[in-house]
């Protein structure tokens, strides 16, 4: 059996964690990014703990960032264009960017699961994601800033 993992209340993983916690993750440097990557970067990489990032995890998400980036791309040329092309005879056709779009996207998700960044991954188990939702829609519809007695923050 493999090696349990630690919990995080010990005082050794506490310790560990707030190690970690100061450290600037940057993208490993056998992905290299561009400059219009690095947002896409740092969303992914706010997704969990600093503590927690393999550097294998860090080689995916970086090229998580890159596959978001080029969707991002891809999907405003495919605005610009429109859905359909023209063949050489003028027969209208399906763009080509759409299936390339289509790629990135099935890609993108794909490396979300492995990543575990997927819905089922961050919030549990779908009836457990509809309590915890419904309450906090409660607690919202309940919501003392909402009677215009008390101050709102700025």
């Amino acid at each position: 059996m493999g090696k349990r993992k630690a919990r995080i209340d010990s005082a050794a993983e506490a310790v560990r964690v707030m190690s970690k916690a100061a450290t600037v993750i940057g993208p490993p440097s056998n992905v290299p990014l561009k400059d219009c990557d690095m947002p896409f970067f740092a969303s992914v990489i706010a997704e969990f703990a600093r503590s927690e990032w393999t550097a294998h995890q860090l080689e995916l998400a970086a090229l998580l960032a890159k596959k978001m980036r080029m969707l991002r791309d891809n999907l405003e040329r495919l605005d610009d264009e429109g859905l359909t092309a023209a063949t050489a005879n003028g027969t209208p056709c399906q763009n080509p960017l759409l299936g390339g779009v289509r790629m990135l996207d099935t890609s993108i998700m794909a490396t979300r699961r492995t990543l575990s960044l997927h819905a089922r991954a961050q919030g549990g188990e779908g009836r457990d994601v509809a309590k915890r939702r419904t309450m906090a829609k409660e607690i919202e519809a309940d919501n003392p800033l909402d009677d215009e007695l008390l101050a709102r923050p700025n």
